[in-house]
């Protein structure tokens, strides 16, 4: 996870150059295909819309058109669920510290006027991610450090643990796993994650019509294919509630400002939603299979609108504004906002 940015501010215009690496883009990414890919939506619409309107249904358009989409979605979210869980492991291990701003000169010397250059800072991180330590929110004694303070933190850290600990890893020690990532939030948040999609994985393979077809009785129909999203759905309840609170100052709270804490909002609807569809479908009445199918449709797209903000978040990650000057010039004092 690293980044340059280099802004050349000039007389008429202000360029820009950007190098991104970020892992936390990655993975997001692959999280929002895990959420929202359009398996899911999909599955919902080939099982609500024929109660709603059967003139609409084709041939086998729930065993085979549901069940399919079903099982890649369910696979999706799985993978993207893992890849989270690797972000979380590495999450400030490699630097996300905010920005510092430094004036210096054109280095090739074919532009006239100063430059700024962007440079990742130690201490200078605002983001929810950095609340470690406490449930919810920033202790008043850590929000009144300075960012010298942090930084020097930050320094001492570093030099007690070595580079090793800076760098990629797949699995922590036990030893990190107890004393730091347990103290997470986050961390259980994604624990949380991974083991309701990977519960929710079962009935996905369920869904599969070979298989499917051959849950004949109501205990296999409950054991193989109900009981996994309901136990799935109450991780992914779980993980919603943990993700708003990571965000919160206190717990009663919200954090509308934060886009962290919709991102959380949607999942966690997403989670209702996927939570109730087992447990109307255990029913066999009509109107418990639709309520099981309507669930599973709404619950799906708030799963898409929370991954839609997760997405626009990971490109946030290390936000930095440029003011623009009152004057209609640029000078080497034009204020850039980190």
């Amino acid at each position: 996870m690293a980044g340059g940015i280099h802004l050349y501010l000039g007389k008429h215009r202000v360029g820009t150059q950007c190098l991104v690496r970020s892992s936390f883009f990655f993975f997001t990414n692959l999280f929002f295909s895990g959420h929202s890919d359009p398996a899911t939506p999909v599955t919902s619409s080939f099982v609500w819309l024929p109660l709603v309107r059967p003139s609409s249904e084709f041939k086998n358009e729930i065993l085979i058109g549901g069940g399919i989409t079903a099982f890649i979605g369910a696979t999706i979210f799985e993978i993207g669920s893992i890849l989270l869980m690797f972000e979380a492991i590495n999450e400030n291990r490699t630097g996300c510290f905010g920005w510092a701003v430094e004036q210096i000169l054109s280095p090739n010397g074919s532009h006239k006027g100063p430059w700024l250059r962007v440079s990742p800072s130690p201490g200078s991180c605002k983001h929810h991610h950095q609340n470690r330590l406490n449930l919810v929110g920033k202790s008043q004694k850590s929000s009144k450090r300075s960012s010298q303070q942090l930084s020097q933190e930050q320094d001492e850290d570093r030099a007690n643990n070595g580079p090793e600990d800076y760098s990629w890893t797949w699995f922590p020690p036990w030893r990190d796993l107890r004393d730091h990532y347990l103290h997470q939030l986050g961390f259980i948040a994604c624990s949380a994650q991974l083991f309701g999609a990977t519960v929710f994985w079962i009935s996905g393979i369920t869904a599969l019509p070979p298989i499917f077809k051959n849950l004949t009785t109501a205990p296999a129909l409950n054991g193989a294919y109900w009981a996994p999203q309901i136990i799935g759905g109450s991780g992914f309840i779980v993980s919603g509630t943990l993700f708003m609170l990571e965000t919160q100052r206190r717990w009663w709270e919200p954090a509308f400002g934060t886009l962290g804490w919709h991102v959380g909002f949607w999942n966690l609807v997403g989670g209702v939603g996927f939570t109730l569809c087992p447990c109307f479908g255990i029913d066999t009445h009509s109107w418990a299979q639709y309520q099981a199918s309507l669930s599973t449709f709404w619950g799906s797209w708030a799963f898409l609108i929370g991954s839609l903000f997760q997405l626009y978040e990971s490109l946030q990650k290390h936000p930095v504004d440029v003011a623009k000057p009152k004057s209609g010039r640029g000078s080497a004092g034009d204020g850039v906002n980190v």
